[in-house]
């Protein structure tokens, strides 16, 4: 069976990533993916420059927080991959639930952060918007 660990650094995707461990048993393969959020617009439109320098500090970025996803599993010896990628705010969801497919993933695990209230009217549920848009099936873990 393989697992698609949504992984953000937050508390609510640690908790998800040790909690997925408890599948060791079945588990064949954990996919642990982080997507970058684009902050910058790019198109055939889009007429600024971006220094080099932004985009480096962005990969650096997505590298640290896989590290920090694998020494959170460095101990438990399992098969996983980890993944980075990259999609707008507002793909997120959409682009992680495509990635687990793409990988032929039978379930997905993500944490939440609880938010409500204007939380989530600001900063949006990307869990809540995994499980509408999954085809697979989808373990929400709660933080706490």
């Amino acid at each position: 069976m393989k697992f698609f660990i949504a992984f953000d650094n937050s508390d609510g995707a640690k908790k998800a990533l040790k909690f997925a461990m408890k599948f060791k048993p079945i588990a064949d393969e954990y996919v642990i993916c982080y997507i970058s959020p684009l902050i910058i617009g790019a198109g055939p439109t889009y007429g600024s420059y971006t220094p080099p320098t932004v985009f480096s500090k962005s990969d650096n970025a997505s590298q640290e927080v896989l590290n920090s996803a694998k020494e959170l599993i460095e101990t438990e010896n399992v098969n996983a991959s980890f993944l980075g990628l990259e999609a707008s705010g507002d793909q997120i969801a959409r682009v992680m639930t495509n990635a687990a497919l793409e990988r032929g993933a039978d379930v997905i695990i993500t944490g939440t952060r609880k938010l409500s209230g204007l939380s989530k009217v600001f900063l949006g549920s990307i869990s809540s918007e995994i499980v509408k848009l999954s085809t697979l099936p989808v373990l929400v873990i709660p933080p706490g």
